[in-house]
């Protein structure tokens, strides 16, 4: 019995050791950021803002594992595509925090920002926590 133990915990730290990929995010400040110009200040901002807004989805993972950790209740497989590293979203919880940086330095330089978003990304879980207020809010009836 107790070899049939010591081989299912084995095998689950062997499986969920390999759950997902690692992060790779991207540096906070990068030497010579605050002698950038204007212009490329801008561009960085506009390819970080359509970076994050294309993983943003991705950063929720809780459903897909959820279903996969259902589905390997009956077989052994799903358990191998449960993702537990959470790389997308230290990924954009990087690029969140370089492209806030970014706008101090425009705004510090006074830069022209036309046709961009300039204002500061709310974290995740800020994110989350305005959501929560919105919808438990009542209703106000005038």
């Amino acid at each position: 019995m107790r070899a049939i133990i010591c081989c299912f915990v084995v095998f689950f730290l062997v499986i969920f050791g390999c759950a997902g990929r690692q992060p790779n995010p991207v540096p906070l400040y990068i030497p010579g950021d605050e002698d950038r110009s204007c212009d490329a200040l801008k561009d960085e901002i506009v390819e970080l803002q359509e970076e994050m807004t294309a993983l943003l989805p991705k950063t929720n993972k809780f459903g897909t594992n959820a279903l996969w950790a259902a589905g390997g209740v009956f077989f052994i497989v799903p358990y191998f595509f449960i993702d537990l590293k959470d790389a997308e979203r230290i990924e954009f919880d990087a690029m969140r925090l370089r492209h806030n940086r970014l706008i101090v330095y425009a705004q510090e330089k006074t830069c022209e920002m036309t046709g961009v978003r300039v204002e500061r990304i709310p974290s995740l879980d800020e994110r989350r926590g305005e959501a929560k207020k919105i919808l438990h809010e009542p209703d106000s009836i005038d």
